[in-house]
């Protein structure tokens, strides 16, 4: 494989990769919304469930476990995105056809991501016994009325961030660049994922404003307005192909 450089970028290249996800999202936005409202409903029988079970504080943490499985679901954003550049029509089924065309080595990341999500759900789960107990008995009234008040809730939402920031950001550096490369062919597993973590410390600054404004954005998506979640995370994924482009040209 080719040696591969990453360009330098500037903060002001976010906005740029923001409005090429929307033109984008804007070509193909009831389908794109569909394929992301199928996550959505998913999020929302966790969050159900979850809630159900009088464990509201491991809402955040199921909410934050999806940005560490993002990166592997932008396989159906790329194929799309692809189609509508060479004017090809587009079908729902091309979202799932992206997955098809994924390599063998994606895949390999995708588990690593899943082995992660599963620690950091583990690790949450550690954190919520020792804050409050074994017995699940907090609804999502007496949650949010612990993140206004004093109790365990905040605490336990601050110190289990922590380790959530860790895993995030392991994932962010190893597979922002890694997954498109891979999907398009440009590198090998070990030369996409030493890329990726390249140009993100290469562009250091502006990729952390970037993985800022993603989680934040897809956080607030997801636990905050999930109504929201079908319209930003189409747009943010194409908006993250249009950054591997701008990083990675050719």
């Amino acid at each position: 494989m080719n040696s591969l450089v990453p360009n330098e970028i500037r903060l002001t290249s976010l906005p740029c990769w923001l409005h090429a996800g929307w033109r984008i999202f804007l070509q193909a936005k009831g389908l794109s919304a569909a394929y992301a409202s199928i996550f959505a409903a998913l999020g929302f029988v966790q969050f159900f469930v979850v809630v159900s079970a009088g464990l509201s504080p491991l809402v955040v943490a199921l909410a934050g476990g999806f940005m560490l499985l993002g990166p592997a679901l932008l396989c159906g954003f790329f194929n799309v995105a692809d189609l509508l550049e060479r004017k090809e029509a587009v079908r729902l089924g091309e979202f799932f056809a992206g997955f098809r065309l994924a390599p063998p080595a994606l895949w390999v990341v995708a588990l690593i991501e899943m082995f992660l999500f599963l620690i950091w759900l583990t690790d949450a789960g550690v954190v919520y016994g020792l804050y409050f107990g074994i017995t699940p008995d907090m609804g999502l009234d007496a949650f949010i009325a612990g993140l206004a008040g004093e109790g365990e809730t905040r605490p336990f939402l601050f110190f289990s961030g922590l380790m959530w920031l860790v895993l995030a950001f392991i994932i962010y550096a190893t597979s922002a660049f890694a997954v498109p490369l891979l999907f398009y062919r440009r590198a090998n597993l070990a030369g996409a994922v030493s890329a990726s973590v390249r140009a993100v410390f290469t562009n250091f600054p502006a990729m952390l404003a970037w993985g800022v404004l993603l989680s934040v954005a897809m956080f607030v998506a997801m636990l905050l307005f999930l109504p929201l979640f079908p319209l930003v995370f189409p747009v943010l994924a194409y908006a993250s192909r249009q950054a591997y482009r701008e990083v990675f040209p050719g």
